[in-house]
């Protein structure tokens, strides 16, 4: 009998355990910020077995404020990537980026780690911090950013800034 009792509540508990699991709600993002990076000549750091890292100075750029229309930031030079290419040909970016906001001349901070295919495009999270109070915002937000390069072209890449709605 207490055989039966065991096996009954745990055939319970692992029903109630099936039903329950359910996809969470789809994320949906908002464009907040489209803007094209000058990035100079890229080289290798170091080779590893896992593959190479990569340094590519990010030298300027701009972020407008898809809302407005107008101009929201300026990336400042010194910026850069060290990302990895592994021997599978996956680009690992890790970029940092500093923006001054042109509204109030506050700095921000960007750090961006994702997954691509260099000089082609990847899909990164963003971590910004800022103390502009027009932005201060987005300190506490889930941004993602989509870096595309243009065939051909290695020098000025687009990126796209989106908001978890």
């Amino acid at each position: 009998m207490r055989t039966f009792t065991v096996i009954a509540s745990l055939a319970v508990f692992f029903a109630g355990a099936v039903q329950a699991i359910t996809p969470a709600a789809t994320p949906q993002f908002e464009a907040l910020f489209v803007g094209v990076l000058e990035v100079g000549d890229a080289a290798t750091i170091n080779n590893t077995t896992f593959g190479s890292r990569l340094y590519g100075p990010i030298t300027g750029g701009n972020l407008t404020d898809l809302a407005s229309g107008q101009l929201a930031g300026t990336v400042l030079a010194g910026s850069s990537d060290t990302g990895i290419i592994s021997q599978s040909g996956i680009f690992f970016p890790d970029a940092v980026l500093s923006v001054r906001w042109e509204v109030d001349q506050k700095l921000a901070y960007l750090r961006a780690t994702g997954v691509g295919e260099i000089f082609v495009s990847d899909l990164s999270y963003i971590h910004l911090e800022t103390d502009s109070e027009t932005y201060s915002a987005l300190n506490s937000r889930f941004l993602l950013g989509n870096l595309t390069f243009f065939e051909g072209e290695q020098t000025h890449p687009v990126l796209t800034i989106y908001g978890a709605v």
